[in-house]
């Protein structure tokens, strides 16, 4: 349960020595500045055989980086106005994480957490950072999944096209054109989601990305901690003829079989691999290919050079590149496997990073 503004005002007046030398001599609630305006706080603070100083105060239940930002140019203003121009502009929220330091940071806003953090400077006589304490109230920070499953393909499409969109509509349509299927109210959602930690921009005619470097590591943390990811069904077998069993997949004319891992990064002319690694929808249909084109395989768990892999997350198929002759995974969903796929995966997902970044758009997917 999160935090109420009551809640946060009554854990700063217990706070006691958990802020030394830092202390509050008075508290003043709901208080009007002189020209009209509402302030949370007021709080009379004093140092410690050292001075005080007044701060006018805002208080985020909820610390998104879009809140914290509202709240500091909020502060700003009042401080602006303030009559008395001594009091300092002060933030408190359940927990400020470092994106969040950073925004009050170059705002020139201090700031208290409830969990021990605070940066506070008072002008050349007080200045004190303390900073590194955990989160005590997690859930006043829910794990948001929208960078895994469905709801990461709004992110991908935003990436694909980095211009942007007009509307919600034209990202469902895109989305839905290449191979995916998504609803208005998960776009809705997700993008509320990308708006309050300010990774996108979002006006009333264009809705684009603000920070394509950072959406894309979000993207590599949701892969890497997917539950649909880990529990995947692979199976290896061995064959004479592992070439000839991909093509046999892509002669049944759907999107059903994607060249993916150290296999599709070698299509592309990046790597060299001795095995054969396919995402399929179905192990059933791998069963249909093989009797269909009389290819001999064997399952072989410990050498098996053909690796196929059942999976049914939409970031497999969406946007799959598909060519006569083989059908490979997205370069965004490439550059999330290598991404896991220690040790070497990491170096050749810096140049998939380099061609996402750099070109963007599905006219921008380089094939070698």
């Amino acid at each position: 349960m999160r935090l109420t503004e009551i809640q946060v005002r009554q854990s700063l007046t217990n706070m006691g020595e958990r802020y030394a030398p830092l202390t509050i001599n008075s508290l003043t609630e709901r208080t009007s500045l002189l020209d009209g305006s509402k302030v949370d706080v007021f709080i009379d603070f004093s140092i410690q055989n050292g001075p005080s100083f007044k701060a006018v105060v805002e208080i985020k239940t909820v610390a998104t980086p879009q809140n914290i930002l509202m709240g500091a140019r909020q502060l700003a203003a009042y401080v602006a106005n303030d009559k008395e121009r001594d009091r300092v502009p002060l933030l408190v929220a359940p927990y400020i994480g470092a994106k969040q330091a950073k925004i009050l940071e170059e705002e020139g806003i201090s700031w208290i957490d409830l969990s021990g953090n605070m940066s506070v400077r008072v002008s050349n006589r007080v200045y004190i950072e303390r900073t590194g304490k955990p989160n005590r109230f997690p859930d006043t920070a829910p794990i948001k999944k929208i960078f895994q499953g469905t709801s990461s393909l709004v992110s991908r499409a935003l990436l694909l096209q980095p211009e942007g969109f007009s509307s919600l509509y034209d990202i469902v349509d895109f989305i839905n054109n290449r191979n995916a299927k998504i609803t208005l109210s998960t776009v809705s959602k997700v993008l509320k989601s990308l708006e309050e930690d300010l990774l996108i921009n979002k006006g009333e005619s264009l809705i684009s990305v603000a920070d394509p470097e950072k959406l894309l590591e979000k993207l590599a943390e949701g892969y890497k901690n997917s539950t649909e990811r880990k529990r995947r069904n692979t199976c290896r077998f061995a064959t004479d003829k592992p070439d000839a069993l991909f093509f046999a997949f892509n002669e049944m004319l759907s999107i059903d079989y994607v060249a993916c891992g150290f296999y599709a990064v070698q299509i592309k002319g990046l790597a060299v691999t001795d095995k054969i690694t396919i995402f399929v929808r179905s192990m059933e249909s791998v069963n249909r290919a093989v009797v269909r084109n009389q290819i001999q395989i064997t399952p072989d768990s410990e050498f098996g050079n053909v690796s196929i892999t059942e999976s049914s997350d939409p970031g497999v198929w969406f946007n799959a590149d598909i060519k006569p002759r083989s059908a490979i995974v997205d370069e965004i969903e490439l550059y999330l496997e290598m991404m896991v796929d220690t040790p070497r995966g990491p170096k050749i997902a810096e140049q998939f990073k380099r061609r996402i970044l750099r070109k963007g758009g599905i006219d921008g997917q380089q094939t070698d």
